[in-house]
């Protein structure tokens, strides 16, 4: 498929989607990066810009599930592939089905009655307009709308390769330590680092779920040469990002207008991916430890972390019901950030005092809870974010290469 932006000023690529029995593969490359999706035994994997590919979590797999039951038309097939079908709305104009695949998420077909043909796909991260057979928009998931074209279809020449688990560029020097953080008036936090050698202050937050982002101004500095993908970021690659102990060569970092207040950027997936982040909250420090060598503390309670592909995000119980949060974003003075039908089923009332949590083991006194700023997507499994405002209560170390979140309350 041949892939063009919604809006100007950003350009051009091409996507693929591949499948044999068991397998399914979602390719996109643009301005010199390429990412990938896929399901191969039964589990999903994504990688990413620098080619780092891991196993992801069980809402990125039932995601793909579903694209791959769309893209593969098994709705056509008598048997559907065990998916339930029932009628959806219909007016003047169309008619509609609802499925539900095995194993993926609910999906909407919308038909024209006039002449049968597709008019658009509705499913959690998965929105597609169609304005003729081969030609749609999709404006899914956390990346900006673009256009699409179908440009060929055919039978495979080849078979799809294996995806193999691992990467990476992380480097660790020894005793590398920590470095001290400041808050940022969003409520975040930020940290001294070096991108090709020039120094930088960088906003930690989970929801740069990308390439490193710096300001304009400091991008213009290093000998980089950026290009504008389909989404509209301007990327390069070969940079070195240097924190503490850490250094990683030959990565991509992108272009963010304007970089958050009290920072020169903004960085998440990728600490997150390489590193064992440690955040200390009584002596403000951060601290990026190798995840082959790193050994658990002593005196931690631990809880489960999944990736939503380079974004880590924990569970919060209430009762019997619970909600899956990105773990790690400024969220102003609230302890989290909610979506409003994630607090009606927890039975929360927003803005206002959210009791009876329990973080696996640990029971949280009630925290503040405040309306999402920008949307999370419950039907998908995202439910929104806890803040630092809660997290810097502990001394916490997330390590999603492992999938898990060791914390201890500041002060124990």
């Amino acid at each position: 498929m041949r892939l063009s932006p919604d809006a100007t000023g950003a350009g051009t690529g091409v996507a693929e989607i591949a499948w044999e029995p068991n397998r399914f593969r979602e390719r996109i490359s643009s301005a010199g990066a390429t990412t990938e999706r896929g399901i191969q035994a039964g589990k999903a994997y994504f990688t990413d810009e620098d080619g780092v590919t891991r196993v992801v979590s069980e809402p990125v797999l039932r995601e793909l599930l579903t694209r791959s039951y769309f893209w593969r038309r098994a709705w056509l097939f008598a048997d559907r592939e065990r998916a339930h079908v029932s009628l959806g709305p219909a007016d003047a104009s169309s008619v509609s089905v609802r499925l539900e695949p095995f194993g993926g998420n609910h999906l909407l077909l919308s038909f024209s009655r006039a002449d049968g043909r597709l008019l658009f796909v509705r499913s959690p991260r998965f929105d597609l307009d169609f304005s003729s057979a081969r030609a749609f928009r999709e404006a899914s998931g956390r990346r900006p709308p673009v256009r699409g074209e179908i440009a060929w279809i055919g039978l495979p020449t080849d078979r799809i390769p294996d995806a193999s688990v691992g990467g990476g560029c992380g480097r660790f020097t020894d005793g590398g330590g920590s470095v001290l953080f400041d808050r940022t008036p969003d409520g975040g936090v930020s940290f001294p680092a070096r991108v090709n050698g020039t120094a930088l202050r960088l906003a930690l937050d989970v929801d740069a779920d990308g390439p490193p982002s710096i300001s304009a101004e400091n991008a213009a500095a290093l000998p980089l040469s950026f290009s504008r993908d389909v989404y509209g970021r301007s990327i390069a690659g070969g940079a070195t990002l240097e924190v503490g102990g850490l250094s990683c060569p030959g990565m991509h970092v992108q272009i963010v207008s304007p970089a958050p207040a009290g920072s020169d950027g903004v960085i998440g997936a990728t600490l997150f991916r390489e590193a064992i982040v440690e955040l200390d909250g009584k002596s403000g420090g951060l601290g990026l430890h190798d995840p082959a060598r790193w050994v658990p503390p002593a005196g931690f309670n631990r809880v489960l972390v999944d990736d939503d592909g380079n974004v880590p995000v924990t569970t919060f119980r209430r009762k019997r019901e619970r909600a899956r949060l990105r773990v790690g974003s400024p969220t102003g003075a609230a302890d989290l950030r909610i979506a409003p039908e994630s607090a009606d089923r927890l039975d929360f009332v927003i803005p206002g005092p959210a009791a009876g949590i329990r973080w696996g083991a640990v029971p949280l006194s009630p925290l503040s809870a405040a309306g999402e700023t920008h949307p999370a997507s419950p039907d998908w499994g995202d439910d929104g974010w806890i803040g630092f405002h809660f997290l810097l209560r502990f001394h916490a170390y997330v390590d999603m290469p492992h999938r898990w979140i060791y914390v201890r309350a500041v002060g124990e």
